[in-house]
């Protein structure tokens, strides 16, 4: 996701934009919320939220992101461009938590934890739009959000790792060690502790491949910055020493 993927949106009046930021940003927050949500039913036990305030949470921010979507497609110059290009926003604002227990679908810890992960693919497109609020370099902008991407990413992984492999894995102790094998995982430096669970092994290379995608971008931001910090000095050099040549000249 990069900047190029953000909307191009009408000059409307200040209110309506202000209206655009503000959705924008509780969509952010309310996926930060669903984050920390998981973290208090996965580590505290299900009993630590009940079950009916945790879908009356989740049906609130769906409801949230679905306005979001429609004032955005509202405020498109080319709304049905805006609408088959972003329908995806649309998709993952769909309440699929809800609808699963609405019909007593049965789910597995794993099934359901991505249900409700599913917001954070809004969250993460929301994020993308603030930095540019902030940032016009682009390659900047990229570096930011795929780093944020990426702690959000470990630490969302080392959740999912620790609900599944914490009954079953003799090498996971304590959340500290799920949080210790994503972050070797997404570096792809690689951990002793091992998935035993076919659900574990498949988030291991997941994790994996999303980490190889992501580093390259810091590389090139670093590349990128060095260049733009040598090319000025280079330059400020080579005058300095062709004023110098033909002074002596002279």
């Amino acid at each position: 996701m990069n900047t190029a993927t953000t909307p191009k949106l009408k000059h409307h009046s200040s209110t309506e934009m202000l209206i655009y930021k503000i959705l924008n940003i509780i969509t952010l927050i309310s996926s930060i919320g669903i984050l920390v949500l998981l973290s208090v039913e996965i580590l505290k036990g299900p009993e630590a939220i009940p079950h009916h305030i945790y879908l009356d949470i989740q049906l609130a921010i769906c409801i949230i992101l679905f306005v979001d979507f429609w004032y955005s497609f509202y405020l498109a110059p080319k709304r049905w461009k805006f609408f088959y290009t972003y329908f995806v926003l649309l998709l993952v604002s769909v309440p699929y938590y809800n609808i699963v227990d609405w019909f007593h679908i049965s789910t597995t810890t794993t099934e359901g934890i991505l249900l409700r992960a599913i917001i954070f693919v809004r969250g993460g497109y929301g994020l993308v739009i603030m930095i540019n609020w902030f940032t016009k370099n682009k390659v900047a902008n990229m570096m930011i959000t795929y780093l944020i991407m990426l702690v959000a990413m470990a630490y969302f992984g080392s959740l999912i790792f620790y609900s599944i492999e914490k009954d079953v894995n003799p090498m996971l102790k304590n959340f500290e060690d799920a949080a210790w094998w994503a972050c070797m995982d997404v570096t792809t430096v690689g951990c002793a502790i091992e998935p035993v669970t076919l659900s574990g092994r498949i988030l291991a290379v997941i994790l994996a491949v999303m980490g190889m995608s992501m580093f390259p971008i810091l590389t090139v931001y670093i590349t990128n910055y060095f260049q733009n910090q040598v090319t000025p000095q280079a330059g400020v050099a080579a005058t300095t020493g062709n004023n110098g040549a033909s002074g002596t000249g002279s």
